[in-house]
């Protein structure tokens, strides 16, 4: 069996080459796909390249035919950057493909071991054993040579950035996964590259270079490859990240302040982004109630997370709804640790109290501390009496 190279399935920008034992149709197809993916696309110019996928899908049909694979067969895209399917995701496909069947092929990659790799077509690959199906319709990417991890995770990133709105979640940490593959030797750095952009991109705001984001994002390699060698970056790790960021189009500026920070949520809202929906921004104000502020221990607050993030999903609050809604809790439990302090304060005071040994004083000592406590009685009696008047 031929063994598959995806690199010439979706190429991304900059990088298409042609699917040689295809027809002439696909390749044109497959150049007008990459022309699209090229430029920053609008919602309409998406509807656009959604519609020529599936004709390139279409010809590949036409080409090989459609084959019913056993689903037993399939294994998921382990760099597939897509990593949230909630459930209410996955349960509206299964009933789509109910009431529809299954009209579009998913994509496989045959693999030299007699499996399949799903290349695309992944909530269809999972709804349909709810349906109790066995087998799905597909086509294959057959060009005779295998692709490596690297540009597998690239190719599925690209095409997953271009045909939907890929979870910003999900989005941060492949992101991180393709800077290591571009550069392993930032493996050992992965969990500090959010704090090497933010620190490059803190710098950039300082000397105003970080308004020529927008246009560098989208400009040509070469271009980027300019703009990257005439910043003076502190470090070359920080120019490999900007390199790898740039490259895939996007701006460093919204990875440093919206996607990176994801990565630092607890992880009952990263299972409640991922299995029930909960939007990240939501997330980011939920993760405010952590341990430290809330002053509990970790299983305490993650119990209040949870139970507030089901609150957040189930009411769909909106997102100043939210915020509201933690800034109550904060204050509650602040009210509470005061409260509680206080509480604490009294006990202490009344123990202290009742561990006096009065047998231990002489009689001028006795008498002392009798004159002391009678000053401290009226002065009990003075605020009880202020208290109960206000």
């Amino acid at each position: 069996m031929l063994k598959p190279d995806i690199s010439n399935a979706f190429a991304n920008a900059g990088q298409s080459q042609k699917i040689h034992h295809l027809t002439k149709r696909v390749e044109e197809l497959e150049a007008e796909i990459n022309q699209l993916r090229a430029v920053e696309v609008d919602s309409e110019e998406k509807i656009v390249l959604e519609a020529r996928i599936q004709e390139l899908v279409t010809e590949l049909a036409d080409k090989q035919g459609v084959s019913e694979v056993p689903i037993n067969l399939i294994d998921r895209n382990p760099r597939q950057p897509r990593q949230t399917f909630t459930k209410a995701s996955i349960q509206g496909m299964a009933e789509l493909l109910r009431k529809q069947g299954q009209h579009t092929p998913v994509i496989l990659i045959p693999l030299s071991n007699g499996r399949y790799l799903l290349f695309d077509g992944e909530r269809r690959w999972r709804s349909a054993p709810q349906l109790g199906w066995k087998t799905l319709k597909a086509v294959f990417i057959l060009t005779g040579i295998e692709a490596d991890d690297r540009e597998l995770h690239r190719q599925a990133l690209s095409t997953t950035l271009h045909r939907e709105d890929l979870n910003t979640l999900d989005l941060a940490e492949s992101l991180i996964q393709q800077i290591i593959y571009d550069y392993p030797e930032l493996s050992e750095q992965k969990d500090n590259i959010p704090r090497l952009l933010n620190a490059a991109m803190s710098r950039l705001e300082r000397n105003r270079k970080n308004l020529e984001l927008s246009e560098i994002r989208i400009a040509s390699q070469e271009n980027q490859r300019q703009w990257l060698e005439s910043i003076d970056f502190k470090s070359a790790e920080e120019q490999k990240i900007f390199d790898v960021i740039l490259a895939l189009q996007l701006n460093p500026t919204s990875i440093d302040t919206n996607i990176f920070p994801l990565l630092k949520l607890s992880t009952d809202l990263k299972s409640a982004i991922r299995e029930e929906g909960l939007e990240a921004s939501k997330a980011r104000e939920l993760n405010k109630l952590s341990a430290t502020q809330l002053k509990l221990n970790e299983a305490q607050s993650r119990k209040i997370r949870v139970q507030l993030a089901q609150r957040v999903i189930q009411e769909r609050l909106s997102l100043s709804q939210t915020k509201a809604l933690v800034k109550e809790t904060l204050s509650q439990y602040k009210s509470a640790n005061i409260s509680g302090n206080e509480n604490k304060k009294v006990i202490r005071t009344v123990k202290t109290i009742r561990s006096i040994n009065f047998e231990e004083f002489h009689h001028n000592q006795l008498e002392e501390v009798r004159q002391a406590l009678q000053s401290k009685l009226q002065e009990i009696d003075k605020r009880i009496e202020l208290s109960n008047k206000g």
